[in-house]
């Protein structure tokens, strides 16, 4: 997921400085460290072959540096992918049986392909996927670019510029949410890059798990981190172990905000004044969008003129949330009687389910992974915006 072009262009002057808690940085072990000329070695990077582990996340920062959030290894990789195209055009994109051709290329089977995360260059149009080849402890991360034409291709991540954070305070490996979820591959749930950091939400090893940590990029010193609190209104109490899952920033009653949606399924604001000033911040619960669900993504887009919200989900259809509402929304405080029902800022059921990923793709169309109710195979679509 990348910035998923907030539809508040003011955002990007909001000005992040401070830190709240230091974190370690480590420099990545280049197999060639020979600084490059280019502008992307400017940013500190070396070229060399990144040690991924896992690629969980995805999002872009300026010109065609791409994010990758690595959970098993605990890690920000800054990746130069050297992606110079352009493409204005407003057209869709349509592969189906995506799957099938990934498994295809890496000589497996589609049983073994897990589709972690998707984002949209926004110069070229390409789409880059994090790609999981087989499942469990042995899986390998691969990165794949697929471009508007259908030609799908791997990023090879050797001999690259690329620069790496590493972040401290994670959870362990081999424990357990009190939901049996594990906590490591939970540390990083979402990222998006704004006004020179990377904001990646995700779970901490302290009391209160969930958390915001801002990355300055250039990769730097200093790495600050937010614990959070939210109004969970499906199950009536406080919550401060479940983590983000996805999230966008965001101008509501002209205070810039992290948009936030966790699951079961409350959608909380944060200030982004908060996330920078405290060490624990308790976010504004706007909507409870019904229990039993989990948000899979989340971006802002526009249609006839008006911006709105479109949210993903594993067990309902997508959401799509006039902005409007938001800025008028007012504060759930109180739980809603029982964990199917809805309150607060109200949604339209958009007649689509099984979208996995989402994100903008032009001026006309969003695009997504959604998976086949028939056959469970995973097609790639675009959505023209006027339908959303």
């Amino acid at each position: 997921m990348n910035l998923k072009r907030s539809i508040i262009v003011a955002l990007a002057a909001v000005t992040l400085g401070g830190s709240i808690a230091a974190w370690t940085i480590s420099t990545a072990n280049a197999t060639n460290p020979v600084v490059s000329e280019e502008p992307a070695a400017a940013a500190g990077m070396t070229y060399g072959s990144p040690d991924l582990k896992s690629a969980n996340t995805l999002t872009f920062g300026p010109d065609s540096v791409l994010f990758i959030g690595d959970s098993q290894s605990g890690a920000i990789f800054a990746i130069d992918v050297k992606d110079t195209a352009k493409d204005s055009s407003a057209t869709p994109v349509e592969i189906k049986e995506i799957d099938k051709k990934i498994a295809s290329m890496l000589g497996t089977t589609p049983d073994q392909i897990v589709i972690n995360d998707m984002v949209t260059h926004a110069a070229s149009q390409n789409i880059y996927l994090a790609v999981s080849r087989g499942r469990g402890a042995n899986a390998m991360p691969v990165l794949l670019r697929v471009a508007k034409s259908g030609a799908i291709e791997e990023v090879k991540l050797s001999n690259v510029l690329f620069s790496k954070v590493a972040l401290t305070n994670l959870p362990g490996h081999a424990e357990k949410t009190r939901w049996g979820a594990n906590k490591r591959a939970m540390s990083i749930t979402d990222m998006a890059f704004m006004d020179g950091q990377v904001f990646v939400s995700g779970l901490s090893n302290e009391e209160f798990a969930s958390s915001v940590r801002r990355i300055p990029y250039p990769f730097g010193s200093e790495i600050a981190a937010t614990n959070l609190e939210v109004f969970h209104a499906a199950h009536n109490r406080f919550e401060t172990e479940a983590p983000i899952e996805t999230f966008l920033p965001f101008r509501m009653k002209d205070q810039a905000v992290l948009l936030a949606s966790y699951t079961c399924t409350p959608l909380a604001a944060f200030p982004l004044s908060d996330l920078k000033e405290k060490k624990l911040v308790r976010g504004t619960t706007i909507a409870e969008l019904g229990g039993g669900n989990r948000p899979l993504d989340m971006i802002a887009y526009q249609k006839n003129g008006k911006d709105y919200i479109l949210i993903s989900n594993s067990d309902r259809t997508l959401m799509s949330i006039n902005a409007e509402d938001v800025e008028r929304a007012q504060p759930l405080t109180t739980g809603v009687g029982a964990a199917y029902l809805t309150a607060g800022v109200k949604y339209v059921s958009v007649a689509e389910v099984g979208v996995l990923q989402l994100d903008n793709l032009n001026a006309n169309h969003a695009v997504a992974i959604q998976r086949n109710i028939d056959d469970g195979s995973l097609n790639l679509r675009s959505f023209p915006k006027r339908w959303l």
